[in-house]
């Protein structure tokens, strides 16, 4: 009895060690694809799904879903023995002919999607499964909308004690950011306590606003460069805008020496600006 007891221990143990094996064969090494595109800028977008199958796995049983954002149900399927199928939000905005590989098991795993715009821009989820086992890997595509326009004012009160700094961007997608600095040309900090409003418009793009109040004695005795930066989250999208302050003192009545002074400091700020920008 010892014998058969021990014969079939060591089944189990081989059993348990196939399955071990056979349950870390299937792996996403790579989910390729551009972080942003401008809305309308590009023909096509692939969002490609790569995936290593061990050797002794084949196409019997798998199975490529795409999924867009939060939804339950699948946005693309490809089974291999059958067409892969464009569904929800990209359904009929997908080349369904192409193919990303010439392998049996690969060639359709790969969203090729038509004119991207920004209904489009959102988070990828690619998942892989077969008879025994499930991957996903996760990517986000933006597709933004630049802005129509953005300004950036500076207005001083009437007592001349403060400044009204205002920036407004408009016609942007999706929801960006707007930050306020001040500083020099080679050192600026960023403005704490901005009030920033964000609003939809009814064309699907956003207005955005920053103000900040600012006393005129919190500045720089000299030229200030005010700063506005627009940018889109999740993006290295960045657009700027500057415009220089001046203080009160610099346009006072009467005071002959502070105008001289100011000259000669706008002067070399100037000067060294244009080196800056030729470098």
């Amino acid at each position: 009895m010892a014998p058969q007891a021990g014969r079939g221990a060591t089944s189990v143990l081989l059993l348990l060690s196939t399955l071990f094996v056979a349950g870390w064969s299937l792996e996403i090494s790579e989910l390729r694809g551009p972080q942003m595109i401008q809305n309308g800028s590009e023909a096509s977008v692939v969002l490609d799904c790569d995936y290593k199958l061990s050797d002794s796995e084949s196409a019997d049983g798998l199975v490529v879903k795409w999924f867009f954002n939060n939804e339950p149900s699948p946005v693309y399927q490809w089974i291999p023995s059958k067409k892969p199928q464009d569904l929800g939000v990209l359904k009929g905005k997908l080349d369904l002919t192409w193919t990303v590989s010439d392998h049996e098991a690969k060639k359709h795993r790969a969203l090729h999607i038509i004119r991207p715009t920004t209904e489009l821009s959102g988070e990828y989820t690619c998942t892989v499964s077969t008879f025994n086992e499930e991957r996903s890997m996760r990517k986000s595509l933006v597709v933004f909308v630049p802005e129509k326009s953005i300004t950036l004012t500076e207005s001083k009160s009437v007592d001349e004690k403060s400044v009204l700094i205002e920036c407004e961007a408009r016609g942007v997608f999706p929801e960006p950011t707007l930050k306020l600095f001040q500083g020099s040309e080679t050192d600026t900090t960023e403005i704490e306590d901005v009030n920033v409003k964000t609003m939809l418009s009814g064309e699907g793009v956003f207005d955005i606003s920053a103000k900040k109040l600012i006393a005129d004695r919190d500045l720089q005795n000299t030229p200030t460069i005010i700063e506005c930066e627009l940018g889109i989250k999740d993006t290295d999208y960045k657009r700027k805008k500057r415009v220089i302050y001046y203080p009160a003192w610099i346009f006072k009545q009467g005071n002959t020496a502070s105008r001289s002074v100011v000259l000669d400091v706008w002067c070399l700020f100037a000067l060294a600006a244009t080196i800056l920008h030729l470098h």
